[in-house]
């Protein structure tokens, strides 16, 4: 019994995101492909079916336009849809600074 679709779907999707992280820097691209490992593994560990995980999904964007709303700036990626991926980088990226300052 082979993969289903949605699995083969997410397991390119997560490459290709991968391989546009590696060609920022090899610490992020370790630091997100943990992320993305842990992630993955939630899914298949909950098995709360796809109408759960859109209703997260969905919920988390209307707190990030809320969030915008309040700070007074529209979302970057309405420019650019690079910066859907910039967003998350950027946060490995201080998490990363972080633990390089108290290890320093």
């Amino acid at each position: 019994m082979g993969m289903s679709l949605s699995v083969w779907f997410t397991l390119v999707l997560s490459a290709l995101v991968l391989l546009f992280y590696i060609k920022l820097s090899t610490p992020l691209f370790l630091a997100m492909g943990i992320f993305m490992l842990i992630c993955l593994s939630v899914l298949a560990l909950m098995s709360l079916g796809f109408k759960f995980w859109a209703g997260v999904f969905v919920i988390a964007w209307i707190g990030q336009f809320i969030g915008h709303k309040i700070e007074g700036k529209k979302p970057s990626f309405f420019e650019d849809l690079q910066f859907l991926l910039i967003g998350p980088a950027w946060v490995a990226n201080s998490l990363i600074a972080k633990k390089k300052e108290k290890s320093a």
